[in-house]
């Protein structure tokens, strides 16, 4: 060091001049090209320590098979609540998802369920007396329950949709599904007091589906004496004909089968009615508020367009030519797109959730990400598990929820009705 200074000062005053010069100009370059990399440690500093985006909890879909949900492609769709259809001690909810829980009922009949004859009432009755049998059991649904707090409970799922050939719901006549929501409702709520219990979605607010839900609300007051307790109203949206034993919904348990009050359209074309649509979850914010449940949320936990076929086709003197084909992608994304934008901004203060900015529905959840090619429509999926891709209508589905994304993180509920203030007149 001592003879480095003695250099230093040994040296003319030109020469200290320019060894400044050259100091100055080494530091300079050295940190310009440093920048990049300080940047980059900043930023990467600051991240780490960042609180990631909050969900949108306002969205979600339904899963069907055992996609990662951790997977960064998935998280990009930016959903903030999915349904599996099943119960889970330790579900996934990668950044912040909400799981919803599922318990599935179902009536006992005479005969093995999803056996040969087991959609057939005749061949195969219900077990008298009627009873039910539900998955998971009683005791390992209280256990559920106390390992997931405050999670949101469906006690089953289209409990009005008659069993089919080898296959089926959760049917059950309504009398005995309020028996069986009070037995579960009663468990998880003992289990975890900060539950958040809700009816099984039934398929769709049309007469005869709201005819079956009036007769589970007055049984259940007739068999416990007091109303229903429903923290959160479900309901699915689908737009299906009506016919016994038929494509489409069929007609709800404990139903004949040529009750008028069925609905059959003309036109299967209807499935993605946008007015019709609108109908059924107006008609079931209006039953709930004709029974004092109007300052509840609804979800809609399942809705798409299922349908694949072509609703008309037309002769062009030489051909066929098909003019109404659910199985066209943009006609998909159309409507999912559109649905998306009505529950965002339905509203009506005469039937919707006033702590909610009157909005008429709180959650929905598509179906589906991942339900497979065959048996539903498969331009309504958002990703291919068998390509690792995102649909054309996951591409869709992802760019519209970061569009929308403030709106849709905002807490349920959040009361954000605009409002007019009129000037104070003195007298």
């Amino acid at each position: 060091m001592t003879n480095t200074l003695r250099f230093h000062r040994e040296l003319s005053p030109h020469l200290r001049i320019q060894a400044r010069r050259a100091a100055k100009d080494w530091t300079e370059v050295t940190y310009l090209r440093l920048l990049p990399l300080i940047l980059l440690l900043l930023l990467g500093t600051a991240q780490v320590g960042a609180d990631p985006q909050p969900p949108a909890l306002r969205i979600g879909y339904g899963v069907l098979s055992g996609v990662d949900l951790s997977d960064p492609a998935i998280r990009s769709l930016g959903a903030g609540i999915y349904n599996n259809w099943r119960t889970e001690k330790t579900p996934a909810t990668p950044d912040g998802m909400h799981f919803v829980q599922t318990v599935h009922v179902h009536q006992l009949l005479t005969c093995p369920l999803n056996s040969e004859n087991a959609w057939n009432r005749e061949a195969c009755p219900y077990l008298e007396p009627h009873s039910y049998q539900m998955t998971p059991t009683l005791a390992e649904l209280g256990a559920v329950a106390q390992a997931q707090p405050g999670a949101l409970w469906l006690i089953g799922n289209e409990m009005d949709r008659r069993d089919w050939h080898l296959g089926g719901q959760d049917e059950m006549l309504p009398e005995l599904y309020a028996t069986a929501y009070h037995d579960i409702y009663t468990t998880i709520k003992a289990s975890d007091p900060t539950a958040q219990a809700a009816i099984g979605g039934v398929i769709q607010a049309t007469p005869l589906r709201l005819a079956w839900l009036d007769r589970m609300w007055e049984s259940y007051a007739e068999q416990y004496g007091e109303a229903m307790p429903v923290d959160v109203w479900n309901v699915h949206n689908f737009v299906l004909r009506e016919v016994f034993q038929n494509y489409g919904a069929d007609l709800p348990p404990g139903f004949a089968a040529d009750d008028a009050r069925a609905v059959v359209y003309e036109s299967d074309w209807t499935h993605i009615d946008l007015a019709i649509f609108d109908a059924q979850i107006r008609t079931f914010r209006s039953w709930m508020a004709a029974r004092g449940q109007q300052e509840k949320p609804l979800i809609v936990s399942e809705y798409g367009v299922l349908y694949r076929h072509c609703a008309y086709w037309r002769w062009t003197g030489e051909t066929f030519v098909c003019d109404q084909n659910f199985s066209d992608e943009q006609v998909v994304i159309d409507f999912m797109l559109a649905t998306f934008d009505y529950f965002l901004t339905a509203r009506d203060c005469t039937i919707g959730y006033g702590a909610d900015g009157c909005r008429l529905v709180q959650r929905w959840l598509w179906f589906s990400l991942d339900h497979p090619a065959n048996g539903f429509n498969a331009y309504a999926r958002l990703f291919d598990s068998d390509a690792d891709a995102f649909t054309p209508a996951g591409i869709a589905f992802r760019d519209w929820v970061a569009a929308n994304r403030e709106a849709l993180t905002q807490p349920i509920p959040t009361d954000d009705r605009p409002r007019v203030f009129l000037p104070r007149v003195a007298k």
